[in-house]
């Protein structure tokens, strides 16, 4: 079983590593099926400035940057700001158990081929698209 979580772990850092999306493109629009059941779509999205994150419950830089990203989230929320938390964890109730533990208010889902899709493969986390619908 530890085999195949790292496996699924391995492959998705690798795509999020090996980055094509280059800054100025337009992102393409998608739909994320979130955690608590609610659909984000693209047209919600439409106008705001959206940081992507990548993450997991494993990650200790990932836990020490998530309490920071629910401060600028209460900051910005409310001008055109939206946070999308991506995790590239395995198993689904171990997020939510996570996301519960700390009441983090912005939306998170776990990593679908979607993403990879629309975001191409990321560089660097996080990603940050403009108001526009561009990579910032």
């Amino acid at each position: 079983m530890l085999k195949k979580i790292l496996l699924v772990a391995f492959l998705c850092l690798s795509a999020a590593v090996q980055a094509q999306v280059k800054v100025g493109e337009a992102v393409p629009s998608f739909d994320t099926q979130l955690l608590d059941g609610k659909t984000l779509t693209a047209q919600a999205l439409k106008g705001k400035a959206v940081l992507v994150v990548y993450w997991a419950t494993w990650c200790p830089p990932c836990q020490r940057e998530l309490p920071e990203l629910q401060a600028l989230y209460e900051k910005h929320r409310d001008k055109g700001f939206e946070i999308l938390a991506l995790s590239i964890d395995a198993d689904k109730f171990t997020v939510e158990e996570f996301w519960k533990d700390h009441d983090y208010r912005f939306p998170v889902a776990m990593i679908a081929p979607a993403h990879t899709q629309a975001l191409g493969k990321v560089k660097a986390t996080p990603t940050l698209t403009s108001s526009t619908g561009r990579v910032s």
